[in-house]
């Protein structure tokens, strides 16, 4: 009787499980499908870079944005390149099966780990926090070769719930910060001569979007 018991019992907690990830993966699916619904928009950007070895002023400029993995910056005297991995939260991560676990919740917001089952993947995981509108407010992306990303996300009542700000943060020893940004750096020392580990930042302001 004891067997029969502790077998129904782990039955009952693999269905719960198993249901609870199915409902974060609708969740997230959820999240991608409103993310691909956002139709062609441009807007201005505000770009400030927070990196020890690189010292450059704040940026002001235009972004078009044409899909989640098609979008572009004209901003005077600077290539701005993080689109990839930020474009790659909709396509790469979610373009085939993935695995989605619920975490918990943490300050109101539901913390869903998505693990893709396609093994080329360039993005190993991501971690999202999805609060009450099914908006991300903040996601941890780790990739194969490029480090780890961190991304927090505000909002401010624009249209398709798009945000307000992100900042994206990130080990710059594991970038190669000239081939993201280019232009009018006014100095620049090679982070080779630092062995010390740093966490360098980007954060954009979007304002006047015009669909």
């Amino acid at each position: 009787m004891k067997k029969i018991t502790i077998i129904v019992i782990a039955c009952l907690f693999s269905g719960f499980v198993f249901s609870q990830s199915n409902e974060a993966k609708e969740k997230m699916l959820n999240v991608v499908e409103k993310l691909e619904s956002v139709p062609p928009y441009s807007c201005d950007v505000n770009i400030d870079i927070d990196v020890k070895f690189i010292k450059i002023k704040e940026r002001t400029g235009k972004m078009y944005y044409n899909s989640p993995n098609d979008i572009d910056y004209k901003i005077k005297g600077f290539a701005f390149l993080p689109k990839k991995e930020m474009g790659a939260t909709s396509t790469d991560l979610f373009k085939e099966d993935f695995i989605a676990i619920d975490m918990g919740f943490e300050n109101d917001n539901q913390i869903i780990k998505v693990i893709p089952m396609d093994i080329n993947s360039e993005i190993v995981t991501g971690q999202f926090w999805i609060n009450k509108s099914e908006l991300i407010q903040k996601m941890i992306l780790i990739t194969k070769e490029k480090g780890s990303y961190t991304a927090d996300l505000t909002y401010n009542n624009i249209d398709y719930d798009l945000p307000k700000s992100i900042k994206m943060s990130f080990d710059v020893k594991n970038q190669k910060m000239p081939a993201m940004l280019t232009g009018d750096l006014e100095s620049y020392v090679d982070e080779n001569e630092d062995d010390e580990i740093s966490t360098g930042s980007i954060t954009i302001n979007y304002s006047n979007h015009e669909f």
